[in-house]
């Protein structure tokens, strides 16, 4: 036998050998990535809501035109393992890039996710469970639920602070194509 084929029928079986170790080892891997913030509230935020995304769907832009706006989007944040004391109101503050259209100016600057350049004669507004639009860094204030059982009624344990997005045309045609608005909140409570 030469030389060449008995290396080669080592080498198959060094691979036999490695590949039979692989299937007895066979499994799934991966990571597992825990963060988090401690803070000085009386409350927590439900670990899905501190990263909120609000999808605000695929919008015709006749529906813009004119100064028209699209149904307003309900979203929530939820509270868990709250404490309260007196508080009776949270107090939600959304900060974001303000929208520079005179006309729209209390509303978000939305942004083209491909370009990352501002859309135009198109904005953001976020307000209230009502629908009452909020500047940028403009607190949305709400009652707490109060647990009857205590006296005095103090916040329950759980609460849920909801809110509605909506986006505001102008007279002309708006930007078309996919956008984001990135914002941050901040919650305090009173």
């Amino acid at each position: 036998m030469s030389k060449f084929v008995k290396t080669a029928i080592a080498a198959v079986m060094v691979m036999g050998a490695f590949a039979s170790t692989s299937s007895i080892a066979a499994g799934n891997n991966g990571t597992a990535r825990f963060y988090g913030t401690i803070e000085d509230s009386p409350c927590s935020i439900v670990p899905d809501d501190h990263k909120l995304e609000v999808d605000m769907g695929d919008i015709g832009s006749e529906k813009l035109k004119g100064g028209k706006s699209t149904t307003p989007k309900e979203f929530q944040i939820h509270l868990q393992d709250c404490v309260f004391d007196t508080q009776t109101k949270a107090s939600t503050t959304f900060t974001g890039t303000i929208y520079t259209a005179v006309s729209n100016s209390n509303n978000y600057t939305i942004f083209s996710t491909e370009t990352g350049m501002p859309f135009e004669h198109v904005s953001l507004a976020i307000g209230d469970e009502h629908g009452t639009a909020y500047k940028s860094g403009m607190p949305i204030e709400q009652l707490l639920t109060l647990d009857s059982s205590t006296t005095p009624a103090k916040g329950k344990a759980n609460q849920t602070l909801n809110f509605k997005a909506w986006l505001v045309g102008e007279g002309e045609m708006p930007t078309l194509g996919t956008f984001e608005a990135n914002t941050t909140f901040q919650i305090t409570y009173l």
